[in-house]
């Protein structure tokens, strides 16, 4: 083939082929190559024997291809060429396919681009060109030079000279490095050793201009060690284009479409790059995405619908399944776990949800923990628990030394490791779970143990955190099954973009007329939530009085008089009974519907509190090939730490703020802080980091995480379904009822308010419990309404230390606690804010044998926070609430500069995102809101010729001074406590806080980090 055929094939333009690739023969590509000082030579000054014998092969003939040196403005003499007949590389025997020129530093190719590609790229970058754009004395460099005096002209970077023509010919700038790790250089010492930071090299630093938007187009591979090396390359070229102010984005595709940039084009067509580019992905999200991948390469690949019998290895000691949902993981693990009992080795199943382990205990024929009368008969044949339980304080008494030679299963392991990361559940032992399981997993694998861990959506980080557990270097023997729903198993996948799930339940309401049987997945259940399962049970209930719905929730599972009660040991004979189901996360990972022929539909409402990967387990559950009608909320709310989508940062405000808090806690004479262990574990707070930024990724971009998820499975998106008929269609075996109609938002608001406020009342008059009775019902798995109502009074009666009444019920689900413990504390509380944070601290250390886990600690305590506002002037502004506030006030102009100063730092302490160009009134409220304060403009006034708004603060009416008398109370009661060490530092702090007559010392104070 010649070489104009073959760049025709990778769609590039026929007059850039002519501009800058040769064909060349006979000495000329020795020529070309072989013209580096450094090179070997005899004492005549010609090159080598061995030399030219190594490079004798390119005489036969190939392509050589080189561009504009940015540098000099000149034609590059670096370049490559293809040799028609390619030497072998006798490393690895495989055809070196490129040469480029030795002993000299690589460059890149900045192709030579003809007028009228030109023009298209200016274009579509809708950046008009000029006459005086085009020199006819440097027609070559003339595009370059264009490019580096408009930033705003996007640039794809892609490796491979052919890419970048195919590139520049669909329209977009693009350079091509001739590898993935060559657009930048680390320097070394001789030794090879790593003396300095890595640095973009100087041509693709002199375009890294003015913000510029770069694009990332590397090949998309599928082998596993390729994609880990390409991974690194487009971190490092990623951060040093962030680190010059650069926009970088990744491109990604389906490397079915093709392997390289070029093959998509060819393939897909230059309109499915535009959707590419289109969708493309900051760096910072491409970075998360990259820790749902499994790269481990070890084991055997499948595709089979369901896991057959596998022969796998008896010298295994760590087997990991990934496998999609639906493809019997539960019964492959069943399997494992028979032939572990016909050895008469004891099994240890460890999972997330109670009800999800007693559901995997009934399937492999072992005790719960929990139903288990006699554990040291249990122990023999093992049993299985909550990872909540892993510590020797509960109830298991767990003690990892008993479990060596054991088989340990751990199912769904991605959300069972972030529960025992991140759980409020796991909170106060954390640090001990930890430390049993790195101790079990040391002593199973040390002898003959194995673990076994399974999930759908198995990745790297699980492993790795793991194989770090262990201690030891496991290789994992993972079973990738690489099945995929085909066109008769594909889910039809129908989602609303609405900004609310309005129109997805006018859709489910008009199934249900026309006789559907629909499963709904929502991600609540409390009465305070419109969409819950609780309003919308009773919504329906009153819509179709006839039809039989069953709610499974936390609740009904719990209530030993509701239907649901036990439902998940029975699940496929229990549903068979019902027309519509409505289900909370309870059932959304670890359960198998199987029921043929029942259920019509499944219907998904995700509000942003569950993780994307939850959301699509949910819509699993039922296995049949049933349509999906999806409406998932354009971002979440459950982010973690900071909302930081970037380990460094993550971990980087955690640490400062552990600083932080740990200054705070020894001005208050904290004893035993120079033993302090805030290194625990650093294997488990990586872990927490990588899943935590997985989480607020995702959270960002909720709606396209799952629907991309989905995609990914291989299901079908099919927007938003067909327009609802008009009128309804109503069954005639099945009556509507006839209450009038009304807008469905009003509707279901209505039964909303009415539940609610009828659960508020209850929990009121519910008479009150001891605290012997309390901790008898905490610890009842089985609980009636009534029992929780119970429980609710109690735990507020001793969190605000007054009468419980049916508006502080209401208030304390809108979260009045938290603005009352920081009002308090920031107030009347100051005295003993020391001693709060100090009994906390205390606590966590003697849990953790005077080790601390960062974010339980850092999440913990009270004195940053305060100190923060002490530091902006809050406290003096809530001492004068008649002032009238003016935004040039030269105090509030203070404030803003050093909130906006400190943004990162407020974000990691308080939770206050705070914009750049935020202005004083905007920030001053944004505090005042976490305190359950507001602004009210009062007026405005003329200032230097200048209308400007005047505001005043608004204090809350409320009960909060009767609690705030209940807590000192309380608190002078509480033995130690160090009111005159606080009493000074307020006074002290008096001093430094500026005040509106005085704010220069807001030049010299910093936030402590």
């Amino acid at each position: 083939m010649n070489h104009l055929e073959e760049w025709r094939q990778s769609c590039v333009d026929d007059q850039l082929i002519r501009l800058n690739v040769s064909p060349l023969m006979g000495d000329a590509p020795a020529q070309h190559l072989l013209y580096a000082e450094a090179l070997s030579r005899r004492n005549d000054g010609r090159l080598t024997e061995g030399l030219l014998q190594r490079y004798a092969h390119v005489a036969n003939g190939g392509w050589w291809c080189s561009g504009i040196d940015l540098l000099s403005g000149e034609t590059d003499l670096w370049g490559c060429f293809k040799p028609d007949r390619p030497r072998q590389n006798f490393e690895n025997s495989k055809l070196i396919k490129y040469e480029h020129p030795p002993k000299v530093q690589t460059g890149i190719f900045a192709l030579r681009v003809p007028l009228h590609l030109w023009q298209r790229i200016a274009e579509k970058a809708q950046v008009p060109l000029d006459g005086t754009d085009w020199d006819e004395d440097q027609p070559d460099l003339g595009f370059w030079q264009w490019l580096m005096t408009h930033p705003e002209v996007p640039l794809i970077i892609t490796e491979g000279a052919k890419k970048a023509g195919a590139l520049l010919t669909a329209g977009y700038a693009a350079i091509a490095l001739p590898g993935v790790h060559n657009g930048y250089r680390t320097p070394r010492n001789e030794a090879g050793q790593r003396i300095g930071k890595s640095q973009l090299i100087p041509a693709l630093a002199k375009l890294a201009q003015g913000q510029r938007q770069i694009f990332i187009a590397f090949d998309q591979d599928h082998k596993p060690k390729t994609i880990q090396q390409v991974n690194i390359a487009i971190q490092r070229l990623g951060f040093l284009f962030s680190q010059q102010g650069c926009n970088v984005k990744i491109l990604q595709w389906d490397h079915d479409h093709g392997k390289g940039v070029d093959d998509l084009i060819a393939a897909q067509g230059s309109g499915h790059l535009d959707r590419v580019i289109d969708q493309a992905l900051p760096l910072e999200s491409w970075k998360a995405q990259c820790l749902q991948r499994l790269t481990y390469d070890q084991g055997i690949e499948i595709n089979a619908r369901y896991l057959p019998t596998l022969a796998i290895p008896h010298s295994e000691k760590f087997v990991a399944v990934r496998s999609p949902k639906g493809t019997g993981k539960t019964e492959f693990l069943a399997q494992i776990v028979a032939q572990a009992q016909a050895q008469h080795r004891p099994v240890l199943v460890i999972g997330h949800r109670i009800r999800l382990v007693q559901e995997l205990c009934r399937r492999f024929s072992l005790p719960y923990l929990g139903d288990s009368a006699n554990l040291e008969t249990s122990h023999h044949q093992g049993y299985g628990l909550c990872v909540d339980s892993l510590h020797p304080h509960s109830q298991a008494h767990f003690n990892p030394d008993q479990w060596q030679d054991c088989l340990i299963i751990v199912d769904e392991v991605e959300q069972v490791l972030w529960h025992t990361l991140n759980s409020d559940t796991c909170r106060h032992q954390r640090v001990a779970i930890l430390r049993s399981l790195k101790q079990l997993l040391q002593n199973a694998l040390a002898g003959d143990g194995q673990i076994y861990v399974a999930d759908a959506d198995l990745t790297d980080v699980s492993l790795e955190y793991l194989i770090a557990l262990s201690g030891i270097p496991l290789q994992p023997y993972v079973i990738r099954n690489q099945w995929q729903p085909g066109e008769t198993e594909a889910w039809p996948v129908y989602h609303f973009s609405e900004n609310d799930p309005k129109q997805l339940v006018k859709h489910l309401l008009n199934h249900i007329r026309e006789g559907g049987k629909p499963f709904v997945c929502l991600s609540a259940q409390k009465l305070s939530s419109a969409w819950g399962t609780r309003n919308l049970e009773a919504y329906l209930n009153k819509q179709f009085p006839d039809r039989r719905i069953l709610r499974i929730d936390a609740e009904s599972l719990a209530d030993p008089s509701h239907p649901a009660h036990g439902s998940l040991t029975q699940l496929n004979q229990v549903l068979q009974n019902y027309d519509i189901v409505l289900t909370s996360p309870a059932v959304e990972t670890g359960v198998s519907i199987d029921l043929k022929n029942h259920f019509t539909s499944v219907w998904g409402i995700a509000q942003g509190v569950q993780t994307a990967t939850s959301v699509c387990q949910s819509l699993g559950r039922i296995r049949a090939n049933v349509p999906r009608y999806l409406w998932v909320a354009g971002y979440g709310f459950n982010q973690v730490g900071n909302g930081a989508t970037s380990i460094p940062k993550l971990l980087t405000s955690g640490h400062r703020l552990t600083e932080l808090n740990i200054r705070l806690l020894q001005q208050s004479d904290l004893d035993n802080l120079d033993d302090l262990d805030t290194g625990f574990q650093a294997e488990s707070l990586l872990c927490w980091a990588k899943m935590a930024v997985r989480v607020n990724t995702a959270m960002l971009h909720y709606r396209e995480s799952v629907l991309g998820l989905l995609q990914l499975e291989g299901h079908q998106l099919l927007g938003h379904p067909p327009k609802l008929p008009q009128p309804p269609i109503a069954d005639p075996n099945h009556p509507v009822s006839t209450v009038a109609p009304q807008p469905l938002r009003e509707a279901i608001e209505a039964v909303r308010e009415q539940n609610y406020q009828a659960d508020c009342q209850a929990i009121a008059l519910c008479p009150p419990l001891e605290e012997s009775q309390y901790q008898i019902l905490k610890k009842r798995l089985v609980k009636n309404s009534q029992e929780r109502q119970q429980i609710r009074k109690y735990e507020l009666v001793e969190r605000y230390g007054i009468e419980v009444t049916p508006e502080l019920v209401q208030k304390d689900d809108q979260g009045w606690y938290q603005k009352l413990r920081l009002h308090y504390f920031l107030t009347v509380g100051r005295p003993f804010l020391a001693d709060r944070d100090t009994k906390i601290a205390r606590l966590l250390l003697n849990q953790g044998q005077g080790s601390l886990f960062l974010p339980d600690f850092n999440g913990s305590q009270l004195g940053a926070i305060i100190g923060t506002y002490d530091i902006l002037g809050i406290p003096i502004l809530l001492g004068d609430r008649q002032r009238e506030l003016c935004p040039i006030d030269s105090d509030l102009v203070a404030l803003a500069e050093l909130a906006i100063a400190n943004r990162g730092d407020i974000k990691t302490i308080v939770g206050i995102g705070i914009a750049q160009n935020a202005s004083p009134i905007t920030i001053l409220r944004r505090f005042l809101d976490k305190l359950g304060f507001g602004l009210s403009l009062i007026k405005t006034k003329t200032i230097n010729k200048k209308r400007v708004r005047v505001y005043q603060i608004i204090a809350p009416q409320d009960e909060r001074a009767q609690i705030f008398q209940a807590w000192l109370q309380r608190d002078r009661q509480l033995p130690g406590s160090s009111e005159q060490w606080m009493a000074d530092y307020w006074q002290k702090l008096r001093g430094e806080v500026p005040t509106k007559e005085n704010p220069q010392p807001f030049v010299q104070l910093s936030l402590g980090f």
